[in-house]
């Protein structure tokens, strides 16, 4: 068929879709929530008894949460451009933190949606150089990057502008403005909502209020077994790279010093879970609910001392590992523990919206997990990759399965430094067993998928 006519065709389908669901008053609305910095382990209902967060538990009852769910990049620009593309960052241009941008002609679900009549928001922290309207979002209320906590800069529809209070209570009432227009103009939408805690302040703290504080008990707040860790078996630049030297600046060869910023970090995560506690609560006022799917998300991980290390970034489980629930109209309360990745929910995303998943997403639609369906080819690895240093990193990618991480670091001097953990037996990462002789074969085997994982990236 020529280039022209397989063209046309597909416009014509894409039209075709579009002006069916403009003729179908159910289509659903749909609110991604993704908050920043979030460790996987940062909501009691995944298993962590010391943290509070009632609101962001009641919502994840109501449906699908992932027990073993990652992002692609671990570190804000790259997963937010990985989130709106459903792409790695190797191929949507954004792989570093900062002002990159998306590359011209990436698809975005916003824009799809947009183009299918949907209205389209996005709200609280924006971390990308292009303009959220480049983006396709018809409403932006955004801060740029980090900040402080209160009174923070917003730029609403274009106007720059201070706004009294706590950022993510700014943000829920942004989302709500929103919402009110689309309702008003008797169109679904699809918001991107954006929560800028429990991310550090500008000053590197956790500014918490102290009737969050108050809450927990510094003694009583994990350690991480591997505080102390030597870094023997972990590339040697570690040892001096920002994630160290930053956690020892906080005082994590202080066991004592860890526990208080964890502290500071629940204390943070259940400010930001009361804020979107009030936005739900507002949506089931509304009655919204009933025709909304909710996705959420933590955009990368956060170290609090594992490995002695601060931060993110590095292809470690408390880093690259996040919360993740999709909660729809009707779903069942379940647990999944396939290995799924934040750009599977951008194929969601076109799926919810009765849109052809675009043949260039590198994500898979999770709606068949949500469905409770079995799935046996689903997924059994994925490549991580961070091939711009930053933050301290060297050009770095690994390969996960269910029982093995495998990991490749580009060193200075031009070799490639290997790691290999097992874990079955050691979930915690503290031994790497990369050189043992009879991992010989399995090292050559994953170093060979990971190679052929990143031949796939488009």
């Amino acid at each position: 068929m020529r280039p022209f006519l397989l063209s046309l065709l597909c416009v014509v389908a894409v039209v075709s879709v579009a002006s069916s669901l403009r003729a179908d008053d159910k289509r659903p609305n749909i609110i991604f929530i993704l908050t920043d910095d979030h460790r996987w382990d940062g909501l009691a209902i995944l298993g962590n008894e010391k943290i509070h967060t009632p609101n962001l538990d009641k919502l994840c009852a109501q449906g699908t949460r992932f027990k073993n769910a990652f992002v692609t990049l671990a570190i804000c620009s790259p997963s937010r451009a990985a989130c709106l593309t459903g792409r790695y960052g190797s191929a949507n241009g954004v792989t570093k933190v900062g002002s990159a941008s998306i590359k011209k002609g990436e698809p975005t679900f916003a824009r799809a949606l947009k183009e299918a009549g949907y209205m389209t928001g996005v709200t609280g922290k924006w971390h990308l150089g292009n303009a959220p309207k480049d983006c396709g979002f018809d409403f932006a209320a955004t801060c740029w990057s980090n900040g402080t906590w209160y009174n923070r800069e917003f730029n609403i529809n274009g106007k720059s502008q201070k706004v009294p209070g706590f950022v993510d209570d700014v943000t829920v009432d942004q989302s709500l403005k929103f919402i009110s227009q689309a309702t008003e103009a008797d169109k679904p939408f699809a918001l991107f909502l954006c929560t800028q805690v429990p991310h550090m302040d500008h000053r590197h703290t956790w500014p918490a209020k102290e009737e969050f504080l108050k809450q927990y008990d510094v003694d009583e707040m994990p350690l991480p077994e591997t505080w102390n860790d030597d870094l023997q078996g972990k590339p040697g630049y570690l040892g001096t790279s920002r994630s160290r030297t930053q956690a020892l600046s906080y005082g994590y060869d202080d066991p004592h010093k860890i526990r208080e910023h964890a502290r500071d970090y629940y204390a943070s995560v259940q400010q930001m879970d009361e804020a979107v506690g009030k936005f739900l609560d507002e949506l089931e006022r509304r009655k919204l609910r009933e025709n909304t799917w909710i996705i959420l998300m933590g955009d990368n991980g956060w170290m609090l001392g594992e490995h002695g290390f601060t931060s993110k970034v590095l292809p470690y489980e408390a880093s690259m590992r996040v919360p993740m629930a999709v909660i729809g109209p009707g779903q069942k309360s379940q647990v999944r523990d396939e290995l799924v990745l934040n750009i599977d929910l951008t194929a969601s995303i076109y799926q919810l919206a009765g849109l052809p998943v675009p043949d260039r997403l590198h994500g898979e639609s999770l709606l068949p997990l949500v469905r409770g369906e079995k799935v046996p080819d689903w997924r059994a690895s994925f490549l991580y990759e961070a091939p711009t240093p930053q933050l301290g990193s060297r050009p770095l990618w690994a390969v996960r399965n269910d029982h093995w991480k495998y990991i490749e670091t580009d060193m200075p001097d031009g070799s490639i430094f290997r790691e290999l953990y097992d874990l079955k037996s050691d979930q915690v990462e503290a031994t790497n067993v990369a050189d043992r002789p009879e991992n010989a074969a399995l090292v050559q085997e994953l170093s060979q998928q990971l190679k052929q994982l990143q031949a796939k990236i488009e």
